[in-house]
């Protein structure tokens, strides 16, 4: 699927499915799809419509899909300069044609926008862009209120049961936001912040200079997750994975084996609320005990895993590997149920569809669908 602007492939954004099945998702270079397949397609996607501004690029962006079938994605300008720019768009499928309604934009402020925004359960869109500035966007796309964190490479905001938005920043440090008590105030409050050096782990961290970004070993480019009594839970570029209290308190800590950049990956939680699962730069897929942060089991892979895992209803778990793997394991065990061979790099989360089938996209530009439902 080449960008027919920048004339390259390449995908590491993840889609995003609507409730029909169609994915969204962006080339690295910026163009935006809205893919299906239709009846009598054989083994091609179509689309239906696809985005893209004028010299804009979503770079690691993946959309969000409001319940009424807007898409929220970001995209920056004068990328790779000091005028980069950061803007958020509303589109809506077109009734004819394969342009969408851009229904209205935001501007987020300076920096390269890298990072997925995030639906808040009121309709209220929260995006950030890589300079550090935190925007919370109505559906009709008036700014409700905005604050300033550290900078940001990919992580995308959480939400927090009580209106915390929470913010992992390349600068060292999560962000525990809280919007402002006057609705006439729109400057959010930082509650606290918590610093991973402050809780390093026996190990030393594998450094080096950037890129590639988080070489350094310090702060997070992946997203915090909210557990369902409040904690927090993120890796780190120094390959550790934590759990943060609500009130910014380390409850434990995991030490993955280390690696440059070490932890991408946003944790996904069993059902069952026992098991964290993440990837890492080195180790493969792990598996924690939620409570403790114990190891129930890793499963170990050639490559790295840079993409965030998924779930399904029956509680397997997919992810992707930089040697191009597309795996499903167990989750209470680990082991393989399949392993498919894309032969290209795999950054992207698999999503998975209505009928239990899954999106997945590689380095090459290739959006594959696997299974049948």
């Amino acid at each position: 699927m080449p960008d027919p602007v920048f004339g390259t492939s390449d995908i590491q954004s993840s889609a995003a499915i609507g409730p029909d099945g169609t994915a969204y998702i962006g080339l690295h270079s910026g163009l935006v799809f809205a893919l299906h397949d239709p009846p009598n397609a054989g083994d091609q996607l179509a689309a239906r419509w696809s985005f893209h501004p004028a010299g804009g690029s979503s770079w690691h962006a993946t959309p969000a899909i409001g319940r009424d079938g807007t898409v929220y994605v970001g995209f920056s300008t004068n990328n790779n300069t000091p005028d980069a720019q950061g803007t958020l768009y509303a589109l809506q499928g077109p009734l004819a044609g394969i342009q969408p309604q851009v229904l209205w934009s935001v501007d987020l402020g300076p920096g390269r926008q890298t990072s997925s925004p995030t639906l808040g359960p009121d309709g209220t869109i929260y995006a950030i862009g890589s300079a550090g500035r935190l925007s919370a966007i109505g559906p009709d796309g008036q700014v409700k209120w905005t604050a300033q964190t550290g900078p940001v490479l990919k992580a995308s905001p959480a939400l927090g049961y009580n209106g915390t938005v929470f913010v992992s920043s390349m600068n060292g440090k999560l962000y525990a936001v809280a919007p402002p008590a006057d609705a006439t105030v729109r400057i959010g409050m930082i509650r606290w912040t918590f610093r991973f050096a402050e809780f390093p782990g026996k190990s030393a961290p594998v450094v080096s200079h950037s890129p590639p970004a988080g070489a350094d070993g310090i702060g997070s480019g992946a997203s915090p997750m909210v557990g369902p009594d409040g904690t927090i839970y993120i890796g780190a570029n120094n390959s550790n994975f934590y759990a943060i209290s609500p009130t910014g308190q380390l409850v434990w800590l995991f030490e993955a084996e280390r690696e440059i950049a070490g932890i991408w990956s946003t944790a996904a939680l069993s059902a069952d609320n026992r098991t964290l699962y993440f990837g890492a730069n080195k180790g493969g897929m792990y598996a924690l005990n939620r409570v403790d942060g114990s190891l129930r089991w890793q499963h170990r892979v050639i490559g790295s895993i840079y993409s965030s895992p998924t779930l399904d209803a029956t509680g397997a778990v997919y992810t992707g590997t930089t040697i191009g793997h597309v795996l499903a394991l167990d989750g209470a065990s680990g082991d393989t149920i399949f392993d498919y061979d894309a032969h290209a790099p795999i950054w992207t989360v698999p999503a998975i569809r209505p009928d239990g089938s899954l999106v997945i996209a590689d380095r090459l530009g290739r959006v594959m669908l696997l299974g049948t439902g």
